[in-house]
Parts: structure tokens; sequence; C-alpha cells
């Protein structure tokens, strides 16, 4: 037998420390960030990341004039396709991450 006291072999999830969930939110800001994302906005426990760049609709409506309308087939796909793509990432009191896409 162990010396450890009951509590540490105690399955139950432990509420985390307001510094403790500001710090796996900011690994997991770093994380996003190293693939390419970048901050939009971020709270204490929360951030939305944005990866990709807006459409630029001006650009692809004077292609579009020049070929014919031809170009505004490709352009209706990178619209519904591309773009900005962003995520919002939340750690709650136990520490746990969710990504929810936006």
């Amino acid at each position: 037998m162990s010396d450890t006291p009951d509590e540490a072999l105690s399955t139950e999830p432990v509420r985390k420390t307001a510094e403790q969930r500001r710090e796996l939110l900011a690994r997991q800001v770093q994380n996003s960030v190293t693939q390419g994302a970048r901050v939009q906005s971020q709270s204490e426990y929360q951030a939305v990341m944005v990866k990709g760049k807006p459409v630029n609709n001006v650009l692809h409506f004077f292609i579009g004039l020049f070929t014919l309308g031809v170009w505004w087939l490709v352009w209706i796909v990178l619209a519904l396709t591309g773009g900005e793509k962003r995520e919002m990432l939340t750690v709650d009191e136990w520490g746990n991450v969710a990504v929810q896409k936006l």
C-alpha cells in the first residue's frame, strides 16, 4: 500500500484556477497561430481565431466583366468555399478546451 491520501486517488475532475485556465487558452491560441490562424478577439477564457483571407469581390467582378461573365462561375465557387474561416476557442472551469466552428 502507498502512503498517498485518498484524495490523490480520486478520479473526479478538479476545477482549474483562473490562471490555469488562462494558460490553457494561451497554449491553444499559440497552437492555432503556428498553424496559420490569427486572433480576431480574445477575453480571459475565450478567443476567436481566423484563418484565410477575405475574397476580393471588386477584383473578381471586374475580371468577370473582362471575361464576359465566365469568371463569375469561379467567383461563386471562391465565395462559397474560400474566404475567412472562424473558430472559437473556450476553456471551461474544468480545464477542457472546446473548439467551435463559426
